[in-house]
């Protein structure tokens, strides 16, 4: 059966006890704020689901900014509503692997700033305070892609969850997170052997993803 965001907010009841929905603090739209903050903002940071590993793909041309801005909730070229949490460090310009730097002081003692450069396909890039800076400059457009790890869209109310064996842990870790805001840690406590318990079958599950794929050297 598929599962909604209502689904969600009625065990998030359960756990925290709120079960007037029409208690004006709790309302259904209140808690599915929860719900959403936990399940946009948090759980990316706790789990790297393998399903939301992607990539960002743009074309990047002559006439682009170089560095070029990097707004991960408004990625360059994205379609709209794309977001991401992070981006690289595998990057390709059309299709040829482009060596990726996050250290300036590696990155300027191949490439000094000081030094005009002769457009070409980028080779390398460096990604560091929000930019992107590529040498060479490009001598025509590039697709280019980054592999990215994307952010969940919020739910409404009837929306059916995307990957529905989340539901439980969601709904744990958003109940934990509004009995944290009343200070109810002995709830958060009781709580904690089933969000722990839901958390590790998520984990397990995007672990024997993982594990199903062996690794190979790139080189």
């Amino acid at each position: 059966m598929v599962k909604t965001a209502r689904d969600i907010i009625g065990i998030m009841r359960l756990a925290t006890g709120r079960m007037d929905s029409s208690d004006p603090l709790f309302t259904d739209e209140i808690m599915l704020g929860y719900v959403n903050d936990y399940y946009t903002l948090e759980m990316g940071q706790e789990l790297r689901l393998k399903e939301k590993r992607t990539w960002w793909e743009f074309v990047y041309g002559p006439t682009e900014l170089n560095p070029l801005p990097v707004d991960l909730q408004n990625p360059f070229g994205a379609p709209p509503t794309t977001q991401f949490t992070t981006i690289g460090p595998f990057c390709t310009a059309d299709g040829f692997e482009v060596f990726w730097y996050e250290d300036p002081a590696q990155f300027y003692a191949i490439w000094p700033e000081t030094q005009p450069y002769q457009p070409q396909r980028p080779t390398y890039v460096l990604y560091y305070n929000n930019t992107l800076t590529w040498r060479g400059p490009p001598d025509r457009d590039y697709a280019m892609k980054i592999n990215a790890y994307q952010v969940e869209v919020p739910m409404l109310l009837d929306d059916p969850i995307q990957n529905d064996y989340l539901w439980r842990y969601i709904a744990y870790g958003a109940a934990r997170d509004l009995l944290n805001d009343y200070r109810e840690f002995d709830v958060v406590q009781q709580n904690a052997p089933a969000f722990n318990d839901y958390r590790s079958k998520v984990y397990a599950r995007t672990y024997q993803q993982q594990q199903n794929q062996r690794s190979t050297p790139r080189f």
